[in-house]
């Protein structure tokens, strides 16, 4: 079984790493495997704007709860399609994701990424994701519209194509 899980005081004015690891439910029980399969779709074909709050919230821990061991490092977590892989990509001096060989995230597959869709570096002691002038452009949270730049925050989705990318800082 997977490292225990890791307990914090819910932050109010955001979603926190706290909330997303221990959603509401009177359910303890993992996840099965249809669940899993079906919460994979919702975060992978989630389009900006789509579903509430707690189905979000739902669909992003269903994929942290389905990992081996969770995330102890800033990092990105995705799938690269329906029933693929839960990835978790750490985010150490800064990452870039697009279809080009030389991101950290190459995504060849995806022809609705550009070649250098968008970056998550350290800035200030915060999290800055940037657009690097993608064609299809780059949301966060499926509410502000597109982005150039944003400062992040535990619990962050990024929109991106027909992919969501989750953003989890421990230390947030």
């Amino acid at each position: 079984m997977g490292k225990p899980m890791r307990r914090r005081p819910p932050k109010n004015d955001r979603l926190s790493y706290s909330t997303v690891m221990n959603p509401p439910s009177s359910d303890p029980r993992p996840p099965t495997d249809s669940e899993l399969a079906a919460a994979g779709q919702t975060v992978i074909r989630a389009r900006p704007g789509a579903g509430n709050v707690h189905e979000r919230l739902s669909a992003a821990s269903t994929m942290l709860h389905s990992l081996e061991c969770q995330p102890t490092e800033t990092s990105l977590v995705f799938a690269r399609s329906a029933g693929a892989r839960i990835e978790v990509v750490p985010i150490r001096g800064g990452i870039t994701v697009g279809r080009g060989s030389d991101c950290t995230i190459c995504l060849a597959e995806c022809a609705d990424f550009s070649r250098r869709h968008f970056g998550v570096r350290p800035f200030s002691g915060a999290w800055l994701l940037e657009d690097f002038g993608s064609r299809n452009g780059t949301i966060v949270d499926g509410h502000d519209g597109r982005v150039t730049r944003r400062l992040l925050r535990d619990g962050d989705f990024i929109f991106a194509g027909d992919l969501v990318f989750l953003f989890v800082n421990p230390a947030d």
